[in-house]
């Protein structure tokens, strides 16, 4: 009996897409100030470019939600946090409300499973009081919905100063996760030195043991930066 190539390439990829289309959503909300690099992050660590596909649709006045067909995976976006603190206070509302949705929700699909808070380490001499003081109101309203909390310090260079940062950060003894620097691409300053792009894979190791389990295999499918976790999973 002659089996035809062309057969069983389409069942194999029509396997695929069914497991794809089986996966659940992977839904992670991102606040940041613009210019933080947060586009870049997103599209380092995530299949599909997803950040590049424009703004994405509003959900709210100041959160919008960007997703692609076929990648199971949606980001949440607060761009223009750094503005008035009345918009700023704004944000933190929707973001509560989010969250309280999420948690009402029986769905697992339509839960925030994760929040990055973005800090540009290079664009920063220290840890902004404001900044701060947004982040213990947070982290305190988000013990009721227990949605892990990753500080991702961007534009983690140099490393030095990351880390004073970092240990800055974890003085405070604020209700998340951890602070993960993080390069996200390759970094050149000139002909004669490039900062090597590092962070990600531990970020995505990190995320690994705070997701529920019934996340991991989404999780793995979408995330491009720790090729070791994803043959692992695979």
């Amino acid at each position: 009996m002659e089996i035809k190539t062309e057969t069983i390439v389409k069942q194999c990829l029509e396997t695929i897409q069914e497991k794809i289309n089986d996966l659940n959503t992977l839904n992670i909300l991102v606040i940041g100030k613009s210019g933080v690099g947060k586009s870049t992050l997103i599209n380092t660590m995530f299949r599909g470019e997803l950040a590049k596909t424009g703004l994405g649709r509003p959900i709210t006045q100041e959160i919008r939600k960007i997703e692609k067909k076929d990648v199971p995976l949606v980001i949440y976006d607060t761009p223009g946090f750094e503005l008035s603190s009345s918009q700023q206070k704004q944000v933190k509302e929707e973001i509560i409300e989010l969250l309280e949705q999420g948690a009402r929700s029986k769905d697992i699909n339509d839960a925030i499973h994760c929040i990055w808070y973005c800090i540009n380490v290079g664009a920063n001499r220290t840890f902004d009081e404001t900044e701060l003081q947004w982040l213990r109101t947070l982290t305190s309203e988000n013990q009721k919905f227990k949605v892990p909390i990753f500080i991702v310090l961007t534009q983690a260079i140099p490393k030095k100063k990351a880390q004073e940062m970092k240990q800055l950060i974890e003085k405070e003894n604020l209700d998340i996760v951890k602070v993960v620097p993080v390069l996200a691409k390759d970094m050149e300053f000139d002909d004669e030195y490039t900062a090597k792009a590092y962070g990600l894979d531990h970020l995505v190791d990190l995320m690994s043991e705070a997701l529920p389990q019934e996340l991991e295999k989404a999780f793995q499918n979408v995330q491009i930066a720790n090729l070791e976790a994803k043959k692992k999973e695979c």
